[in-house]
């Protein structure tokens, strides 16, 4: 199977890449085999790599360091997460790692889609435009977008090579290689040349970024003056106090689950956008219930159809959970797949308390456009 990391490519990155997580397995009901495949030694550092960064636990009041610290690492950070997460995700999660606003009478999968189409209505996109998605996944939205544009074209970009290998295969199995193409880089860096593409957008990714700051940065500079930029971005909401230590703990919580150094208040993703010459035309959070709506975190507290609407829930994970540490206790499993089973439960419960409380969302939506007249 054709890989984004091309067999004559033999840096060490990639040597290690293919060292750590053994066969490429497409195939839906591979995730035992992916699991128990990987390199022993290598994915143990992958787990003390990502732990390193999170010893603050019993002293929110005084974190500074440590979220500094966080931002330092971050690109480490996010690619070793990553390498220990991606197999579960697309477990419980298919190839789109987000969450959706949830329309009754529809299915996970329905709400999933429309929420990725959205942005091609929202950004207008049409055949033969040029698209970046930033943080691409494993390509599940870019690949809806593609659809829902009728065959704009969408450049995927990410740091981490198992995730890109990822992408290519998954383009080649569903014959979108024409329509698509991937670039493993740093997206606060990215090796893209100014004003490139027609449109960008994201998928609750940009928030990998040590600062939002930097990231809206460099999406301002490869963007066609003209251009727009939409994006799904988790935040903590005006209901947050971040010197209640009880609400700390839930939005810590969710930093350490899924690799974030620090979540940003809505205001201050606005006042990153502006910062780096974004014009703001639209701006909401597409987490708020309506009588239409379903609560977008019950995703994770009850079973919603379906295999992996299962493994989502509370009891899902439970099982998956149970399961691996009988594995883990008969060695079938590599160091640190039970402990990142524990640190995505730990995340779900933690996400679910965000919602509940409303101190925090996955989906911040806005609609931005950088200036015609822009000259950089």
């Amino acid at each position: 199977m054709p890989s984004a990391v091309a067999v004559s490519d033999n840096s060490e990155e990639t040597k290690l890449m293919r060292k750590l997580h053994g066969e490429l397995v497409l195939e839906e009901s591979g995730f035992f085999k992916k699991v128990t495949q990987k390199n022993a030694q290598l994915n143990k550092d992958a787990a003390d790599s990502y732990y390193e960064n999170w010893k603050d636990n019993n002293n929110l009041q005084n974190n500074e360091k440590d979220v500094e610290k966080r931002r330092l690492q971050a690109q480490s950070m996010t690619n070793s997460f990553y390498d220990l997460v991606t197999d579960f995700y697309e477990y419980g999660w298919g190839q789109s790692f987000h969450f959706a606003k949830l329309y009754k009478g529809d299915s996970f999968e329905e709400n999933i889609n429309r929420h990725e189409a959205y942005l091609a209505l929202k950004l207008g996109l049409k055949r033969g435009m040029r698209v970046l998605d930033t943080g691409c996944g494993v390509g599940g939205p870019l690949r809806e977008v593609v659809k829902a544009s009728n065959g704009a074209h969408v450049t995927g970009i990410n740091n981490n090579a198992y995730q890109i290998q990822r992408c290519e295969a998954y383009s080649v199995k569903y014959g979108l290689s024409e329509y698509t193409d991937f670039v493993k880089g740093d997206f606060t860096n990215m090796p893209l040349n100014d004003a490139t593409f027609d449109a960008v957008f994201s998928v609750e990714a940009t928030v990998h970024a040590p600062r939002l700051e930097q990231v809206y940065g460099e999406i301002y500079r490869v963007l066609k003056p003209g251009g727009k930029f939409a994006c799904y971005e988790w935040c903590t909401t005006d209901v947050y106090d971040e010197n209640d230590m009880t609400m700390k703990k839930i939005v810590h919580a969710i930093e350490q689950g899924n690799s974030i150094s620090k979540l940003y208040t809505t205001k201050q993703c606005i006042q990153a956008l502006e910062s780096v010459g974004f014009k703001v035309l639209e701006q909401g959070d597409m987490a708020i219930v309506d009588s239409a709506t379903n609560p977008w975190y019950n995703t994770l507290k009850a079973p919603d159809g379906g295999l992996r609407g299962f493994l989502r829930s509370s009891v899902g994970r439970t099982y998956t959970h149970t399961l691996m540490t009988f594995l883990n206790k008969f060695k079938l499993v590599p160091p640190g797949v039970l402990e990142t089973s524990q640190l995505l439960n730990d995340a779900a419960d933690n996400l679910v308390a965000g919602g509940e409380t409303g101190i925090f969302t996955p989906m911040f939506f806005f609609l931005v456009e950088k200036p015609a007249d822009a000259t950089a």
